[in-house]
């Protein structure tokens, strides 16, 4: 019995929810990527679902996360060292990060489930990118403050995980050019 009391200590549920939000976001920016690419037109709206679920699961992980660090009593932040980036006791710079991670994918899910419409595609789209800057901050709170941080399962994971969000939004960017100077084309080929 002295592992189930392991696996539902606070402890543990932070460690687990932390790495669920960084999984659950990671598979959201990826689906999202992956469904924004033409030769993935076919499964679209099956990456959207994806991405759309994964999203949310993310962030409910990562409220709880945050959740649990303020009742841990072991190691516990304050409410307000939790919600003031900065205001940390331990390790506030990488705290920071999270806190800040939080509230760039809250805000991103926010605006894109209920405020996309009044946003408009442009501002939506720019609303939309900052899910990679809060990614990255997602990351680097782990990598530097997470206590599996070094085991083989977290080391493959954020490797394989950032080799693959820097993969996909390279090419993301690489396709885009591509697709505006062949509709650029075909303008010019009607108007002639």
């Amino acid at each position: 019995m002295d592992w189930m009391k392991w696996l539902f200590s606070t402890w543990t549920m932070i460690r687990l929810s932390g790495l669920s939000g960084h999984f659950f976001m990671t598979i959201s920016v990826l689906a999202g990527l992956l469904g924004s690419y033409p030769a993935l037109k076919k499964q679209k709206a099956r990456l959207h679902h994806v991405h759309l679920y994964s999203g949310w699961a993310g962030l409910l992980a990562i409220v709880l996360h945050a959740t649990l660090i303020i009742v841990d009593t072991y190691a516990p932040l304050t409410i307000f060292e939790v919600l003031i980036p900065g205001q940390a006791s331990y390790e506030p710079l990488w705290n920071a990060f999270g806190t800040i991670s939080l509230y760039l994918f809250g805000f991103v899910l926010v605006t894109s489930d209920f405020l996309k419409e009044t946003l408009g595609k442009t501002l939506w789209k720019l609303t939309h990118w900052l899910v990679l800057p809060a990614w990255l901050l997602m990351t680097a709170h782990g990598l530097f403050i997470g206590t599996d941080t070094g085991t083989l399962f977290t080391t493959v994971w954020y490797a394989v995980s950032t080799l693959t969000m820097f993969t996909l939004v390279l090419y993301r960017m690489r396709i885009r050019p591509m697709q505006r100077t062949r509709t650029s084309a075909k303008e010019r080929s009607v108007v002639h």
